[in-house]
């Protein structure tokens, strides 16, 4: 039976499912925007013409962006023959820096018979960078979405909240701030109350030098047999709060003897 422990605010666990549920349909999203843009390359080579072209010009546009300040991008212009000998002018569709290219040089075109203006050159930039691009970042959110998800739902793997007045709590207990991060907190012992127990682990701010004992949730078995070989304990907090709510991780705590339905244990 795993044993996962929380605080009497659940908070931290809305928050997870309203983060979750914002990742979630992004990531859906962008996979899907992936998936239609690179059916769109598919569709778009099943009837093109390739053949040969050159860059007769490279435009040039300054971007300003508020962090990085102004930058400019380049897109080359094509031209190309068409079977009735006409020579077909396109600007290419992707703009970067440094250039992907230079006048004069020759290269490779795709083309639709119908649509000549609409070429592209060959190549990864025009053919797959925005479903690339798209594709990735969907990914990302979506694992992301599904991970926060998986641990904030009611029975899944958690965090030990500290409850109310727990040592260094000098609030009540609501959720761990947003910018909190999870440190490995050498464990310095362990102190029973009643029949539980309780363990402490010691953080040292290598800054400040100034230490901060962290402490369980009550425990109600001996945690040691399943600790023998742990010299550390998962904990997260703000480290520029120094009497801010934390969480201790116990999500590797199971209680002998026991089946496999989670249990949980609100402070």
């Amino acid at each position: 039976m795993q044993v996962s422990y929380q605080s009497s605010v659940a908070q931290g666990g809305r928050v997870g499912r309203i983060v979750a549920w914002i990742f979630l349909p992004l990531g859906l999203a962008l996979l899907a925007g992936g998936g239609y843009a690179a059916w769109r390359e598919v569709e778009f080579r099943r009837g093109a013409i390739e053949t040969d072209g050159r860059v007769v010009e490279m435009r040039s546009r300054i971007d300003n962006d508020r962090n990085r300040g102004t930058s400019r991008t380049y897109a080359p212009v094509f031209t190309f023959a068409l079977p009735s000998g006409k020579l077909q002018r396109v600007e290419a569709g992707i703009w970067s820096n440094p250039p992907c290219c230079t006048v004069g040089e020759a290269i490779r075109v795709r083309y639709r018979p119908e649509a000549p203006e609409r070429a592209q050159m060959t190549g990864f930039m025009e053919s797959w960078f925005v479903a690339t691009l798209l594709g990735g970042m969907g990914l990302v959110f979506t694992l992301v979405g599904t991970a926060v998800l998986r641990v904030a739902r009611p029975g899944g793997p958690g965090l030990a909240m500290a409850p109310p007045g727990a040592p260094g709590m000098a609030m009540p207990q609501a959720g761990v701030p947003p910018n909190a991060m999870t440190f490995a907190v050498p464990l310095v012992g362990m102190r029973r109350q009643g029949g539980a127990c309780i363990l402490q682990a010691r953080w040292a701010d290598p800054r400040s030098g100034v230490q901060r004992l962290f402490e369980s949730p009550p425990i109600p078995f001996d945690p040691v047999p399943q600790m023998r070989s742990m010299t550390s304990v998962q904990v997260t907090f703000d480290p520029g709060m120094p009497d801010g709510p934390y969480a201790m991780d116990l999500s590797f705590l199971r209680e002998p003897d026991a089946d496999a339905t989670v249990v949980q244990r609100r402070g």
